[in-house]
Formats: C-alpha cells, structure tokens, sequence
C-alpha cells in the first residue's frame, strides 16, 4: 500500500506533467517505504539523488510550457522553483555533512512544501495554460 496516492485531484490535465509529478509520488512513496524498513541514509541519499534529478528535469519541462503557453505568473513560479531546487540542494549537503539520520524531515519537505504547497496551490495556477484538449 502507498504511503501517499496519485488521484486526480493533483492533475494539471497535461499528461507530462501529470506524469512527471507522478513521478513525484513514487520518490515519496519509495522514502516512506526506506524510513518504514529502517533501510539507513544510503537509501535516503538514493532518494534524494532521484528527487534531485527529478527537480531538474521537472522544473525545465514545466518552466518552458509555462513561458510558450503565456502564463502571466510564469516569473514568480520560477523563484518558486529555484527555492525549492535550493531546499534540495541544501538536504543533499546536509544528508552528506551530517550525522543523524534526515530522512523525517525530508518526508515532511516533500509532504509539505512540495505536495500541499507547490502542486496544490500553485501549480493548479497554471492549468487553463498549459491543459491538454479532452478526447471523446
């Protein structure tokens, strides 16, 4: 069983986005499943190596749909973006600098800031720019 399932209530009706931030649920359910089986921080770094490459490619795919679809509040999204790519960044550091074990508060990141916040409340934003057509 997930930790935390993809439902439509997440969708931007664009099928790479949607797909990408699927891709999303599966890091989260992935870290869940590491803290759950007490797998230790080389699982967590795994995981953040994922949700690193993941941020890039994702945030890349989404800035430039943003930006040929016209969305007007294309500028602040991105700042959005790279505090969030900074916030990664920073657990990446602190996970190899640091002694105790993250893995909580990096569930709790991604929960918080990146599902409730970023997707719920912003990326919805954009959706009447960048949704795909609806077929029969």
């Amino acid at each position: 069983m997930a930790f935390v399932d993809w439902t439509e209530h997440y969708s931007v009706r664009n099928n790479l986005l949607d797909n990408q931030h699927q891709q999303l649920f599966d890091i989260i359910n992935d870290l869940h499943h590491a803290i759950r089986a007490k797998q230790g921080d080389d699982q967590l770094a795994d995981v953040v190596h994922s949700l690193i490459d993941y941020t890039r490619t994702h945030f890349a795919d989404e800035e430039k749909m943003m930006e040929e679809k016209g969305f007007p509040d294309y500028s602040q999204h991105k700042i959005a973006h790279q505090r969030l790519l900074q916030q990664v960044t920073d657990i990446e550091n602190k996970l190899h600098h640091g002694s105790e074990s993250m893995a909580p508060d990096v569930l709790c990141f991604l929960l918080s800031e990146w599902l409730l916040k970023h997707i719920i409340d912003m990326d919805k934003q954009y959706t009447p720019y960048v949704k795909e057509a609806q077929r029969a």
